[in-house]
């Protein structure tokens, strides 16, 4: 199966998205006091956003889709990037985000995560995921200036990403959840 996120890059900058991102943030982390767009040469860097809260800015990362693709069934599918351009994907690369936002623009889905706790989550599972069923491998293209590149991502649902995460160290990180609506 091959995707092509190329409309949903070219959507994640739009005023739209932005407000999303704000109304997640603000619901999402309760000590979130204001939401800013990274800079041009931070987003290259993987920061999309920066969270300001009174302990200081977090860095978001952030995984918008238009299209919610499992919006009849309840749940949140995470595209998880795992290798492209020759070299790992955003989650693997040293120096991501602090936070990662997984949102659907048309159903205002979302679920965020800890950077470091969803890559570990990942790392310990991802076998046995796609060998039961639960996890499924996808080609991504995108084109962007002119280019056109491909990436090898995996599929996963956000409340198994979560059960993972909270089987870490036997508790559930309440700050951020998987809670469905982010309007």
């Amino acid at each position: 199966m091959t995707a092509d996120f190329t409309d949903d890059f070219r959507f994640s900058t739009t005023p739209e998205a932005a407000a999303l991102v704000r109304r997640a943030c603000h619901r999402l982390l309760p000590d979130c006091i204001g939401v800013s767009r990274a800079t041009p040469q931070e987003d290259r860097a993987g920061v999309d956003y920066w969270i300001s809260t009174p302990r200081g800015r977090l860095s978001l990362d952030l995984k918008l889709r238009r299209r919610d693709y499992r919006a009849r069934s309840g749940g949140l599918d995470c595209v998880i990037e795992l290798d492209g351009h020759g070299s790992s994907g955003w989650l693997l690369k040293a120096g991501a985000a602090d936070l990662l936002l997984f949102a659907t623009a048309d159903s205002h889905k979302c679920a965020l995560f800890r950077t470091r706790e969803l890559r570990t989550a990942l790392l310990m599972n991802l076998s046995r995921w796609m060998m039961d069923g639960r996890a499924k491998e996808i080609t991504t293209e995108s084109v962007h200036a002119g280019r056109t590149w491909q990436n090898r991502a995996v599929i996963v649902d956000a409340d198994l990403l979560w059960q993972a995460i909270d089987q870490l160290d036997g508790t559930e990180w309440d700050a951020a959840a998987n809670d469905g609506m982010a309007a």
